[in-house]
């Protein structure tokens, strides 16, 4: 029970503690000391519990200081058995119930509950506590009287997530994000026919100060550079008198007007290209050159990308390297979302990658293989250099005798570059990942028929394989062999599955509570982002997607109805949410001059993002309880 408090709190303390909740922090002085005024304090110990589940909860709680479990389960069972410590139940508990979220200093509870007319979760003091109480009829008049109070506990978490970027540093910079390509200035379209001279095609790009003219070929368009000018005129030494069709390129990148600016730069980027045809289905809008597009953007990707494609040497390619780190941070700092920084860096990544096997690769070895990237640069969500995670497969009878000596040097190279050597050793340097496609053929009937721990890691970061260079038929030849294999052993989903629950939520991020023994941080990795990666890698295996990337993985099962597409959305934003948070603790370790990992220290977050991260958690919670209900996880052993 509530005992009395010990240390005097006054109405002005109570009104300044309120003041710095959201989303109180809304409402104005007047209507601050209105609430302030009916505000109780409560003193609890350790095993206390709060509100049951099921109950009617009689107030709102604003913890002052100490701790509180929600739990799922029967708390008074649990504590009984944990000897009265609520830490030993948290312990033991096994199967009789799970923390959900350990809330801390100046976290409220359960809103959802007074809304809703009784709650879900139970709730235990967890060490000795101190907390404000509003009453129910307080609150709800308050949510009722003042919308900016409905609008907030309204929200799912894709909405507070929203609410979270809008609140960030670089508002102004928000635009940078959602332009468009009609935003930025599109060079009207000039054509000319495919009959027209080299000369008079020059003198047409002159007058109108442009780069590049469309050619008219029949029904055909095609474009033709400036570049290609001169090539033809200056190198290949052609009369300038010749037509202009034959140098002109017929297969357009093209994209719509409304489509983001910023999925224009990856469009170039891909196809390395300086320049984009705008339509749509009816008509040609014009070029967008690169040029404007960057001076729209303001960023120095381009000039990465540039230096990997003029590379000469593995030398120019580390340069090149050493800059990622940099686009990465000015990037973020742009207030550009995660997701998109993970795409540009794949694709600057896979083009490095490319550079360097092209630098090391005779042609006849090139031909005959096919260069793969694995694990988080195959789903393309590396953001930060972390270790190598690829392979290489062979063609069938084909041998090179230099291939140890091609592959090492590949492997080194990377190491040169500031690309960690894999711990598990997954690269082509290590023979066990470069091999023909038959021993790969082989290497998958045992991962899938006599599975081990360590194959059902094997089997995953292999499944996430994406072709980067050389002959990408011979990684669809394998994954075709992969999925006849699994029809036979449709006993494998399950127990792949089923590491999607091996790791517990973190629990101590609000307050001084250690996850990790020596060290004040949280493995984000682990605890978020690895099982919703895993799950939906696992859904996708099962329904045989094409995609590796786990938000377009989420997207397609949303489509299949697997479950609402709210909460594919859910998913989504959490993944992204938990992966910016990771991001942004791998730069700052990185800015003071720290190695960075997949751990988080929760006192370099505020009090809205911890908020949103233990909602991020509770997302986490309820999918794992998906995957467990959908693979029937209970019944394995």
């Amino acid at each position: 029970m509530a005992s009395r408090n010990r240390t005097a709190v006054t109405t002005l303390d109570q009104k300044s503690f309120l003041a710095r909740q959201p989303p109180f922090n809304r409402l104005s002085e007047t209507e601050l000391a209105s609430l302030a005024k009916e505000l109780k304090i409560g003193h609890f110990q350790p095993g206390e519990v709060l509100l049951k589940a099921g109950e009617i909860p009689a107030c709102l709680y604003f913890i002052i200081d100490g701790a509180v479990y929600e739990i799922d389960g029967d708390p008074d069972l649990s504590y009984q058995e944990g000897g009265g410590s609520l830490a030993a139940a948290a312990k033991s508990a096994g199967s009789m119930w799970c923390v959900i979220a350990l809330y801390g200093a100046e976290d409220t509870f359960d809103a959802d509950a007074l809304l809703e007319g009784a709650g879900t979760h139970s709730f235990v003091v967890s060490e000795p506590t101190r907390c404000l109480q509003m009453p129910r009829p307080v609150f709800l008049q308050a949510v009722q009287s003042h919308p900016q109070l409905s609008s907030f506990y309204k929200q799912k978490i894709s909405q507070r997530l929203a609410a979270l970027h809008e609140v960030g540093d670089n508002q102004d910079l928000a635009a940078f994000t959602i332009a468009r390509i009609q935003d930025t200035y599109i060079h009207p379209p000039v054509f000319v026919s495919a009959q027209t001279s080299i000369h008079q095609t020059a003198m047409a790009m002159k007058a109108h100060k442009i780069n590049s003219v469309l050619v008219q070929y029949g029904d055909e368009t095609g474009i033709v550079t400036a570049t290609d000018l001169r090539e033809a005129a200056i190198i290949q030494r052609q009369s300038v008198d010749d037509a202009v069709g034959p140098l002109a390129t017929y297969e357009l990148i093209s994209m719509k007007p409304d489509d983001f600016l910023f999925n224009a730069l990856l469009r170039m980027t891909h196809h390395n290209v300086n320049r984009l045809v705008i339509r749509d289905s009816k008509a040609i809008y014009g070029i967008l050159e690169q040029i404007d597009l960057l001076s729209y953007l303001s960023n120095h990707s381009h000039l990465i990308a540039l230096q990997i494609d003029r590379a000469r040497s593995q030398e120019d390619l580390k340069r090149a390297s050493r800059d990622l780190v940099n686009v990465i941070r000015d990037l973020h700092d742009k207030g550009i979302k995660i997701r998109y920084i993970m795409q540009l860096v794949s694709e600057l990544n896979k083009k490095l990658l490319r550079k360097l096997f092209a630098l090391l690769v005779p042609s006849e070895l090139m031909e005959n293989a096919c260069l793969l990237v694995l694990g988080s640069e195959g789903r393309e969500e590396q953001v930060l250099k972390t270790d190598q995670d690829n392979a290489l497969i062979l063609r069938d009878d084909f041998n090179h005798l230099g291939l140890e000596q091609i592959t090492r040097e590949f492997t080194e190279s990377l190491i040169d570059f500031g690309y960690p050597r894999c711990p598990g050793n997954i690269m082509v340097s290590n023979p066990y990942w470069s091999k023909p496609v038959s021993a790969f053929k082989d290497e998958l009937f045992q991962w899938i028929v006599h599975p081990t721990p360590d194959s059902f890691l094997q089997f995953a970061i292999f499944f996430d394989a994406m072709a980067v260079a050389g002959d990408d038929n011979l990684l669809r030849h394998v994954k075709d062999h992969m999925y006849r294999l699994l029809g036979d052993h449709r006993s494998f989903y399950s127990q792949f599955a089923k590491s999607t629950v091996a790791f517990e939520t973190p629990l101590g991020f609000f307050t001084n509570f250690v996850v990790e023994k020596d060290r004040d941080e949280l493995d984000i990795k682990k605890g978020g982002i690895f099982p919703i990666v895993h799950g939906i890698r696992s859904l996708a295996l099962e329904y045989r997607l094409p995609q590796t990337n786990t938000v377009d993985r989420i997207t397609a099962l949303s489509q299949r109805n697997l479950f609402k597409p709210s909460f594919g959305i859910e998913l989504i934003e959490v993944f992204t949410y938990l992966s910016t948070l990771r991001a942004e603790a791998g730069l700052r370790k990185i800015r003071e001059g720290r190695t960075q990992d997949n751990y988080l220290n929760p006192k370099d977050l505020n009090k809205l993002q911890r908020e949103v991260l233990r909602d991020s958690f509770k997302i986490v919670n309820e999918f794992k309880k998906f995957i467990s209900y959908h693979f029937k996880l209970g019944m394995i052993s």
